[in-house]
């Protein structure tokens, strides 16, 4: 990754956790956890944790998935691209799996 779009890409989870913070009321914690930004700095995939349940958990992200269009117009505030980029948030299942890794460990022994 090149030093442009590390930046770009930093810039971009600072400012996403700000406007989901800012913008939306959820139920649940919602904390941006990765950002994956493609060579052309054309897609962002933005990693999202959710602490709570499925249903929450789907709910975030349908809600955020709908207004992409509108966090995405704060980007210029943040970051000066000559395109701005499309976004897709997904849910960041990194605590869970590592959760059923830890027990998977803990019955071996």
């Amino acid at each position: 990754m090149s030093i442009r779009s590390d930046k770009v890409r930093l810039t971009l989870k600072k400012a996403v956790s700000e406007i989901i913070k800012v913008e939306h009321n959820f139920d649940v914690l919602v904390s941006v956890s990765d950002l994956d930004i493609s060579p052309d700095l054309g897609n962002v995939k933005i990693y999202v944790s959710v602490l709570g349940d499925a249903s929450s958990k789907n709910e975030v992200i349908e809600e955020l998935n709908g207004n992409s269009t509108n966090i995405k117009n704060y980007f210029p505030k943040y970051v000066k691209l000559r395109k701005m980029p499309s976004i897709n948030f997904y849910i960041d299942e990194t605590i869970e799996n590592a959760e059923k890794m830890q027990k998977i460990l803990d019955n071996l022994n």
